[in-house]
């Protein structure tokens, strides 16, 4: 059976091949139930372009953009490092933008790397991505790999670690020590990621028949300042916490601090663990138990699937998850 072409997919919804042409591209004045159902004909007969003549066809260069929310985070650093070294082996250019988990902010960029003709994109997408914008934009033969921030459940390539698991890993280690009050800061109540480390987190004090109480839970901005804000207040209304897991390694080093203010000692009196592993965490004092999730090994994975996609690979999609492991520290002394 030959490959279905643009005109197929206008038969099948009955529109025109510019309409079809207008929703691919991203332009012209289109209703949202109308580009919904070009995108459902375009999935539902199993339209797409061939990578490798779009990129001829549309003289795609061989420039890949990395789109992040926030570039102040350490981890990303990491990750931007194992993803640059890797596309410079290649003979490839990386082109970085940063969103500041703003959406729209986001998409302008998205737009700017496929009007300059950059050959794919990898991104970790900001909170409230609009999934179908972004299958838009891969239906126009544009790669699109993410890292670290699943979207779309399954709908793209994708690398990063498993996040539930991490924090199982975390809280266990905590409760061996003999904690039970045991509070978790950081991370965006709408965030996905969020929810999948929170699940690890409650799923291990039920395991161990600790009562949940939601009022150890607190959300914040990725900082030091706002780890430590919270933390303060967190322990100034709930003095009988002795742990706290850190969303990330930077809200850690915040909770750190405000332990640390608060006339507290840092692994005696409460224990912290953070998520990342990024490398202040081993020189900081006193050193930071934290999840390492292979920061440079995501950047460098989703560089070599970002360059097959880019050749013309047409393979399923590919989800690749680095596991997670706990490297114990100073913070977490018994």
């Amino acid at each position: 059976m030959s490959k279905p072409t643009i005109a197929d997919v206008a038969k099948y919804c009955s529109v025109s091949t510019a309409t079809v042409s207008m929703v691919l591209t991203n332009k012209g004045r289109i209703s949202e139930a109308t580009r919904c159902k070009v995108l459902q004909a375009i999935e539902e007969l199993g339209y797409v372009y061939n990578q490798a003549a779009a990129n001829l066809r549309h003289k795609r260069s061989n420039l890949v953009g990395l789109v992040i929310p926030d570039i102040t985070n350490p981890f990303y650093s990491e990750m931007i490092a194992g993803l640059s070294h890797y596309l410079e082996q290649q003979n490839t250019l990386l082109f970085l933008a940063n969103a500041e988990e703003n959406v729209e902010r986001q998409d302008k960029f998205i737009d700017s790397l496929i009007s300059q003709n950059a050959g794919g994109m990898v991104m970790c997408p900001a909170t409230d991505t609009n999934v179908d914008y972004l299958k838009t934009v891969r239906g126009r033969g544009f790669p699109v790999v993410l890292a670290v921030r699943p979207v779309g459940e399954g709908q793209f390539d994708f690398v990063g670690t498993n996040n539930f698991l991490g924090l199982q890993i975390a809280t266990e280690h905590l409760i061996q020590l003999g904690h039970k009050h045991i509070a978790f800061i950081g991370g965006q109540e709408r965030s996905k990621t969020r929810s999948h480390r929170l699940g690890g987190y409650m799923s291990k004090l039920m395991e161990h028949g600790i009562p949940f109480n939601e009022k150890y839970i607190s959300s914040c901005g990725a900082s030091r300042s706002e780890g430590a804000l919270e933390t303060r207040k967190m322990l100034e209304e709930h003095p009988q916490i002795t742990a706290i897991i850190g969303y990330q390694d930077i809200v850690a080093f915040g909770v750190m601090r405000a332990i640390k203010d608060l006339g507290m000692t840092v692994g005696k009196d409460i224990a912290v663990v953070g998520f990342d592993d990024v490398p202040e965490a081993a020189d900081t004092f006193p050193s930071l138990t934290t999840v390492s999730v292979c920061a440079k090994e995501i950047g460098r994975a989703a560089g070599e699937i970002i360059l097959a996609r880019m050749s013309g690979n047409e393979e399923p999609i590919k989800s690749l998850i680095f596991p997670p492991k706990l490297m114990i520290r100073q913070s977490c002394s018994s």
